[in-house]
């Protein structure tokens, strides 16, 4: 665990906690709090789970207060910690997309494309351990489900495009949304320039353009104030951010699409992306140097061509 816990309170009840996944500002989990009622949107992973019960600590909510834990996917940064933290809150709930039920119940598949992802050594590094959580704490969440949380309206919303197990949550109270990594990744050190940089995460394998540009036209119906991103934090003045994260979308399918008869294709995806994105924010005057950029953002578009690599497969 790190020695200074980071959290910040964006007003509503809600708060932004670091995971500290690999580096400070990489990920996020959300502490929701209303009359009482508590509940965590993503959970970060397993070794994530001693920073959230710190922040709980420190703003004196008790386990048991705990009512609802929610993973937006069951991708590991999202949901891995999810089981331990169910273990030790006895009142909770595990409200999960109907397509990651089973995972959550039993994660060994899940844990098995993981490890094919990322090897053993940095799969513990990274994640630790996963643990099952009991069927009967499990609800799924229909499309449109909406949750009374002790008088707060959520309402959860199936968001296909990064994965087909990912809802997003509309909170009527912030007028935002949680998106999870449906309205992409936005890493604060790269936010310093003319315009903010966010990209969408294409890790494997179930990425789906179509389906994705769907998913942000129906968020943006609920005319949200403001988005709270996993990766990283809230993000206001939503316009030019869903333009971005749009027409990047449709340049990553385009780039797969036109090296797609290449020797090395999902190098040359890599490394097209990773330019497009060093391009951008040499454009808009990022004051970050070359080496830290792709120190940033360089792993990411490693998992992102692997993910439009399979998305080619299944053309």
């Amino acid at each position: 665990m790190p020695d200074r816990i980071h959290y910040q309170e964006l007003g509503n009840g809600i708060t932004c906690i670091d995971t500290y996944l690999d580096r400070p500002g990489l990920a996020a989990c959300y502490l929701i709090e209303h009359e009482g009622m508590a509940g965590f949107i993503d959970s970060g992973t397993s070794n994530s789970v001693p920073i959230l019960l710190q922040v709980l600590e420190k703003k004196g909510i008790a386990k048991e207060s705990v009512a609802y834990v929610m993973p937006t996917h069951v991708h590991l940064d999202h949901a891995g910690g999810a089981g331990e933290l169910m273990q030790l809150f006895p009142n909770a709930t595990l409200l999960i997309h109907p397509r990651g039920a089973r995972h959550m119940i039993d994660p060994a598949k899940l844990e098995q494309g993981s490890l094919a992802v990322y090897g053993e050594e940095a799969f513990g590094k990274m994640f630790g351990r996963l643990t099952p959580v009991p069927a009967v704490r499990v609800q799924e969440t229909e499309d449109e489900f909406e949750l009374d949380f002790n008088g707060r309206k959520l309402v959860f919303l199936d968001t296909p495009g990064h994965a087909r197990h990912h809802y997003c949550i509309y909170d009527e109270q912030s007028q935002g949304l949680f998106t999870g990594d449906t309205f992409g990744a936005s890493y604060p050190e790269l936010n310093k320039g003319k315009n903010r940089f966010i990209f969408p995460p294409t890790t494997p394998i179930q990425f789906d353009p179509a389906a994705w540009l769907v998913s942000l036209d129906r968020l943006m119906s609920f005319k949200p104030e403001r988005i709270y991103v996993t990766h990283f934090g809230m993000h206001e003045n939503l316009p030019s951010l869903l333009m971005l994260l749009r027409s990047t979308i449709e340049s990553y399918a385009d780039t797969a699409q036109e090296l797609s008869d290449s020797n090395n294709r999902e190098k040359e995806i890599e490394e097209s992306i990773l330019q497009s994105s060093i391009d951008y924010l040499t454009d808009q005057q990022c004051e970050v140097d070359l080496t830290t950029i792709k120190m940033l953002i360089g792993r990411d578009m490693e998992l992102n061509a692997q993910g439009l690599e399979h998305w080619l497969t299944t053309l």
